[in-house]
């Protein structure tokens, strides 16, 4: 006899997790991943393929729950490009804007401040934003200003 599962548990949201965002239960895979990879063509085959961790089944509750909340999901991963694109361009003014030569303090958190990568995730995304921010931006200063690292470019 075959065990019956009950497709509403497989599809979850923790406030803990991703921000809330619809994951598949017991894992931190959101429903935007699977998304994204199912409009970029791949099948729910290659999805769990390159997720090892997770079955056909989870991978077609994803996929259900995408079409069925098709408005919530492709907002979501818009929103994401959004950021990527705001911090690439923000990368991009920087690079132009070439700073004179100081030593850099690094005065704010960063990654070892916190005893793992889970509490970290725990913090608002727009604290964990401005932190990796903060990193990206003393980490292209010091690249910019490190004469060992401009011998190794040419």
């Amino acid at each position: 006899m075959s065990t019956i599962t009950d497709i509403g548990t497989l599809i979850s949201r923790n406030p803990e997790i991703h921000g809330g965002c619809p994951i598949i239960a017991g894992t931190g895979v959101t429903v935007r991943r699977i998304a994204i990879w199912y409009k970029q063509g791949l099948s729910a085959e290659e999805i769990v393929d390159r997720i090892g961790h997770l079955n056909l089944t989870q991978v077609y509750a994803a996929l259900t729950y995408y079409h069925a909340n098709r408005e919530e999901i492709d907002a979501d991963i818009a929103a994401e490009e959004a950021e990527g694109d705001r911090i690439e361009a923000l990368i991009s003014a920087r690079k132009m804007q070439k700073k004179p030569t100081t030593d850099i303090a690094l005065e704010i958190p960063t990654l070892t401040d916190y005893p793992c990568r889970r509490e970290f995730m725990q913090l608002p995304l727009e604290e964990r934003q401005n932190i990796l921010a903060k990193q990206a931006e003393v980490m292209l200063q010091h690249y910019q200003e490190d004469r060992e690292w401009q011998e190794l470019e040419y």
